[in-house]
């Protein structure tokens, strides 16, 4: 909220490719995920396979507002994913035709 409401983070009406937004930069959300995302990569020993860039307040994300939402959606799309591989050695031992297809 505070990069959303502060008032040397005015924001820009601009077309980003994806309608007409409001471009505002977020410098402490994006300082917060840089951290989060060092963590991370520290936490997976040099094993990091994803993008380490952020988007945020560009084109792609065009404010703090827009990073949540998009951002929130990976948790939707992952668990029935984990849940699924979480779910593959138990239906294994149920199922032989199962075992042999895995």
């Amino acid at each position: 909220e505070d990069d959303l409401l502060r008032p040397a983070n005015g924001y820009e009406l601009r077309d980003t490719g994806q309608g007409h937004h409001r471009v505002q930069p977020a410098p402490r959300t994006a300082r917060a995920m840089q951290q989060l995302l060092h963590a991370t990569k520290t936490k997976t020993s040099g094993n990091w396979v994803g993008s380490s860039l952020i988007h945020l307040g560009d084109s792609n994300v065009p404010n703090a507002l827009m990073f949540i939402d998009k951002y929130s959606q990976v948790e939707h799309i992952l668990n029935p994913i984990l849940a699924t591989l979480e779910a593959l050695p138990s239906a294994s031992e149920k199922d032989a035709a199962i075992s042999k297809w895995i």
